[in-house]
């Protein structure tokens, strides 16, 4: 039969590493946002400048007064 001291010591380890296991879980799901989130970011500036330059090499260019692509 296990003493309380023993019993407590085991409780204490099992909280241990459940917390251990929450931190890394966190850990991974904030990584993989932000990872997500710098991948979006690429891939809209990549659509953005490729669709500016895509557009001007058919004849349209972008106006900034208007906030849209005009025929040359």
């Amino acid at each position: 039969m296990a003493t309380k001291r023993e019993e407590r010591k085991q409780r204490a380890e099992e909280q241990r590493v459940a917390q251990e296991q929450a931190r890394r879980k966190r850990q991974w799901k904030s990584r993989a946002i932000f990872a997500v989130g710098a991948l979006a970011v690429i891939a809209a500036a990549f659509m953005a400048t490729r669709r500016r330059d895509g557009d001007e090499s058919n004849g349209r260019v972008w106006s900034a007064a208007h906030g849209h692509w005009h025929d040359k």
